[in-house]
């Protein structure tokens, strides 16, 4: 009990110290803390010794209010200097009082000429200089004629703006950018092309997406990609044939909206989605992580939503995303940011929401690490097929299509050499074809200088290439997937594949 008396005796001492020494805040905190203190003290003795203790209690209550009369004075006090450091700071402000006293016999100066009619005075001035060169007839009066316009313009556009500060009503003319802009918009618009513009949504967000992302024509064809056979029937099912035959593919069978190339890196997956947006002739989006992510709060679920909007405005289109895995990984992990999980509940969002969607909109993905994809991600894809390493006809594909601006030696085997290279991916067959095609202009220029390089015609560096520079090639070049992975690949096809 001394120590609680002790403890509150201490409170009240300080509190006074301290509004003494003008730290009116901290004496109010600790006035309030000894009269909380009091406060125990009155309920405990009430509680048990109510009777024998009645001096003590209208003591305790007598000093409770002396003590609530103390940060009273203290809070006011406290106001009064908030109240005064605002009046010094505040220097702006001025009243008729703080004017210095004038002389009624000294006229102040007059008040300066708007410039108004000085820029009339000018134009006019041009004008009429003008109009007495008009006897010339000569080239330069259009242009005198157009640049003392615009100065007319440019001057009363600044009267304007000036005096709508003051508080004149003045409707401004149109700026120059919003002018080419809906003038530019039009034009697209008579051209066949619709433009984009969403109320809701940044200009700038729009602007990344149309900058970065969209592809209306990627010039790659099916003639271009090697083998793929099963592949090429899937994705012109899914997207070439509703444009075709659009009454057919209604209802049940309404065209797949996702659709998942698996397969080790190089086998030819954006190829295949460069075709489909160019055979089919949708919009096409490419879209990979860098370009969904902002550093801001909220940007990337925006982007996610306005890519998706852009998307169905400019349908039938086509949304490649690209290594999805390093977007929309499974969630509930460790390491999992909370910025990514809005974003991968974004995009699952808006591939297959709540609300109804009739557009025609075909989500393309390809990963080289399936099992990393989330569960309902995976169920949104509804195809899934596996774009395997190219057989023997699709590595002879492969080595004619990269051979085709070079010229070959007599005893050079395609059948062979694609025999050879089993277990290389269209990505490695490509690589040997450029190392091979690149021996006889290393043979040619050893032990030369820069100069001599330089000298040396084309027809002594453009040799044809033989079958020792595809073997030395191939014995340079391993395959970049191992057995390993293709038998990951094959079990989580065969687990999940929907092909």
């Amino acid at each position: 009990m001394m120590s609680d008396v002790e403890n509150f005796m201490d409170n009240c001492r300080a509190a006074r110290e301290n509004a003494f020494h003008r730290k009116y805040e901290q004496s109010s905190i600790l006035f309030r803390t000894a009269i909380s203190q009091l406060d125990r003290y009155i309920s405990k003795r009430t509680n048990n010794e109510a009777q024998q203790q009645q001096q003590r209690f209208f003591f305790s209550l007598k000093v409770k209010s002396l003590l609530k009369q103390d940060m009273e004075r203290v809070k006011n006090l406290a106001e009064m200097v908030v109240q005064l450091r605002q009046l010094v700071n505040n220097t702006t402000a001025s009243s008729p009082t703080d004017l210095p006293p004038t002389d009624p016999d000294n006229w102040s100066l007059p008040p300066p000429m708007p410039k108004k009619h000085i820029i009339r005075n000018k134009a006019s001035a041009v004008l009429t200089s003008v109009d007495r060169k008009t006897t010339l007839r000569s080239q330069v009066t259009p242009k005198i004629l157009n640049k003392s316009t615009s100065q007319v313009h440019i001057g009363r556009n600044a009267l304007n703006r000036r005096a709508s500060s003051v508080g004149r009503a003045v409707k401004e003319a149109p700026q120059p950018d919003e002018t080419n802009r809906s003038d530019d918009k039009d034009k697209n618009e008579k051209e066949g092309e619709r433009i984009f513009d969403e109320k809701g949504f940044d200009k700038e967000l729009i602007e990344i997406i149309e900058r970065d992302i969209v592809q209306h024509r990627p010039e790659v064809s099916w003639k271009d990609i090697a083998g793929l056979k099963e592949a090429k029937e899937l994705l012109k099912e899914a997207v070439i044939l509703p444009t075709m035959m659009p009454n057919y593919f209604k209802g049940i069978r309404r065209p797949w909206r996702g659709v998942c190339m698996v397969g080790p890196p190089g086998t030819g997956k954006t190829m295949l989605a460069k075709a489909v947006a160019t055979e089919s002739g949708t919009t096409f989006f490419c879209v990979s992580s860098a370009t969904l992510t902002s550093k801001y709060r909220g940007d990337s679920e925006k982007l996610v939503q306005l890519l998706f909007k852009m998307a169905r405005f400019h349908a039938p289109s086509t949304i490649f995303i690209d290594e999805i895995d390093s977007l929309c990984s499974k969630r509930g992990v460790d390491s999992e940011h909370e910025a990514s999980r809005r974003v991968k509940s974004e995009l699952l969002t808006q591939m297959d929401g709540c609300a109804s969607d009739n557009s025609r909109v075909l989500v393309l993905v390809a990963t080289n690490f399936p099992w990393d994809l989330d569960e309902a991600l995976r169920r949104r894809l509804e195809k899934r097929i596996y774009i395997p390493l190219p057989d023997k006809e699709g590595r002879l594909q492969l080595l004619k299509l990269s051979l085709a601006e070079v010229s070959l030696a007599a005893d050079v085997d395609l059948e062979e050499i694609a025999e050879r290279l089993e277990g290389y991916s269209g990505a490695d067959v490509t690589s040997v074809c450029r190392e091979a095609a690149m021996m006889s202009m290393r043979a040619r220029i050893i032990n030369l200088t820069a100069d001599e390089i330089k000298e040396l015609a084309r027809e002594d560096v453009d040799l044809p290439i033989t079958a020792a520079d595809f073997a030395t090639a191939i014995a340079h070049t391993s395959p970049s997937v191992s057995l390993n992975d293709i038998q990951k690949y094959e079990k989580w096809i065969h687990d999940f594949g929907a092909s």
